[in-house]
């Protein structure tokens, strides 16, 4: 089970920094690095226990070709490395998690145009969020256990919560 701290120390951990995306199938963990106003957009596939994260730090497309720091381009880029791997793109569940403002500004929507723009840009794609943590003024730190399909978050420096659970949907025949 995910709280039995044997299986969470055997599972190799990789780090997704700002603009980057990682995928991964059945064993490891896919762990963000500090969120502030950024995103990280976790999907998985109960099915075959792939899913993926991308540290998503600015809203839209990028004006100067593919880079995975705008929205636009990590979750078309994130979805295509999980086709090609051979999850279905109707199996994809999804969680967010970040876009705080940690500066406390009184202005500053960057962290809300970038969760507008992300919003839109699944309903051109026809995916939904299953489950969120974000806005407020806390860091936090996203984890996607690829084995039991956890998805867990800090705040702060506090303690580690979970999120969600991808669970297998039963097929029924009838």
């Amino acid at each position: 089970m995910y709280n039995d701290k044997q299986e969470k120390e055997n599972q190799p951990e990789n780090f997704i920094s700002t603009g980057c995306i990682a995928t991964g199938s059945k064993e490891g963990v896919l762990t963000s690095t500090p969120l502030g106003s950024c995103i990280a957009f976790i999907v998985y596939d109960t099915t075959t226990k792939t899913g993926g994260l991308a540290h998503i730090m600015l809203p839209g497309k990028s004006p100067k070709g593919n880079d995975n720091k705008y929205a636009d381009n990590a979750i078309t880029n994130l979805i295509d490395e999980l086709k090609n791997l051979g999850v279905p793109k109707k199996n994809i569940e999804i969680c967010l998690v970040g876009g705080a403002n940690v500066l406390r500004k009184e202005n500053d929507n960057i962290a809300n145009h970038l969760i507008i723009s992300i919003f839109e840009i699944l309903k051109k794609k026809k995916l939904l969020v299953t489950e969120l943590s974000y806005v407020d003024f806390a860091r936090r730190i996203a984890k996607l256990t690829l084995s039991s399909g956890v998805v867990s978050f800090t705040v702060s420096d506090g303690v580690e919560n979970i999120l969600y659970q991808f669970i297998a949907k039963k097929i029924t025949g009838g």
